[in-house]
Formats: C-alpha cells, sequence, structure tokens
C-alpha cells in the first residue's frame, strides 16, 4: 500500500548534511577589506550650518547696548542671487539682484551657471562694512539643487586670495586665504537656513 507524503521517511538524514562555509567566509574576508580600501579615497566634507531661531528673542540687560543685526540673506533662485540686509543699516543698496550668467568651459562651450564670482565679490564689499558680522541667512526655491546651495555656502564662508574674479574657472580654481597660523581666513562662518519667501 502506498504511503501519503507527509509519512514517508525522508532519504537524507539531517546529521549526514554538512554545509560547507569556507567559500563564503573567504568571500567576506576578501571583501571587508576591499570595501574599507574603497571608502578611504570616499571623503565626506561637512557644512555647519544652523536651524532658525524659533520663539522670542532673549531679554537684554539695561548696560546692554542694542545691535541692529545686518540680517544678511542670499537667496537662490531660477533667475539668480537676490542678496538682502537691512534697509537701515545698508549704505547703498539693500537689496542686490545677481543674474545668472553665460560662461566659457575650458572645451569652449558656453552654459548658463549662478554668478558665484559677483555674489563672492558682493559679499567681500559687505564684509568690509560691516566686519564683526558673522552670520549669514541662506535660503532657496524648492527646484534650487543642494550642490549650487553648498557652491553658495562655500562662497559665504572663506575668503579667497583676491577680492573678485572675472570668470568662472579663475574663482573655482581660487586658493584660501589664509591668517598668520595657515588656517582659512573666515567671512561669515555661521550659515543659517531660512524658507525662501
Amino acid at each position: 500500500m502506498a504511503r501519503l507524503p507527509s509519512e514517508r521517511k525522508s532519504r537524507l538524514n539531517e546529521a549526514d548534511v554538512d554545509i560547507d562555509l569556507k567559500p563564503i567566509m573567504g568571500l567576506i574576508c576578501i571583501l571587508i577589506p576591499l570595501l574599507v580600501y574603497a571608502f578611504s579615497f570616499y571623503e565626506i566634507k561637512l557644512q555647519p550650518v544652523s536651524a532658525p531661531k524659533i520663539g522670542a528673542p532673549a531679554p537684554q540687560e539695561a548696560g546692554d547696548e542694542q545691535k541692529k543685526p545686518l540680517n544678511l540673506t542670499v537667496l537662490l533662485t531660477e533667475q539668480g542671487f537676490a542678496v538682502k540686509m537691512e534697509k537701515e543699516l545698508a549704505e547703498g543698496e539693500a537689496d542686490i539682484n545677481i543674474p545668472k550668467k553665460s560662461f566659457q568651459t575650458p572645451d569652449g562651450r558656453r552654459v548658463t551657471d549662478y554668478d558665484y564670482p559677483e555674489l563672492y565679490a558682493r559679499l567681500v564689499e559687505i564684509k568690509k562694512k560691516f566686519r564683526s558680522e558673522t552670520t549669514i541667512n541662506i535660503g532657496a526655491e524648492p527646484d534650487v539643487t543642494w550642490e549650487t546651495i553648498a557652491r553658495t555656502i562655500d562662497a559665504a564662508r572663506v575668503e579667497l586670495k583676491d577680492e573678485r574674479y572675472k570668470d568662472l574657472k579663475s574663482y573655482s580654481e581660487a586658493p584660501e586665504a589664509t591668517d598668520d597660523e595657515g588656517r582659512p581666513r573666515l567671512m561669515f562662518p555661521q550659515v543659517v537656513f531660512v524658507v525662501a519667501e
């Protein structure tokens, strides 16, 4: 009489099966150092930024002088940069618009990109007038890429050797200005993200 499949004895005994893990262990032993070596070429840089402060400002003591903040803000739009600051403190223009500009690439093509050299030059002028200012607000429209925001932060944070650059290539290749100890000179090191309205 035939037996049901569940009642049949398995021909293989579990004690007889031996799993050979040597090939898998060999593969893992090779992959781990390979991955560690590969990630040694991957460089991570951090951009220190702050979130906007919410709530009422801290109460000032009677002897503290009320210093009005410059409230320097760079907004990134599809048309270019919009630099804004407190109108009462700005001696010239309180709102500066820097449109996108056409640049020539090393291979001869023309590309339209944000005018980082002009933004840098304007920020250097502002820093000369307001030496004690260290905070800059940066905001962007939703469709602006993170690469563009990061390049804007770079333009605002560190001072370069020259105050003005004629094209994007010379600006991109410019060395940082350093102090006597060899550290980069900072313009606006405290970056705060704002919502573009």
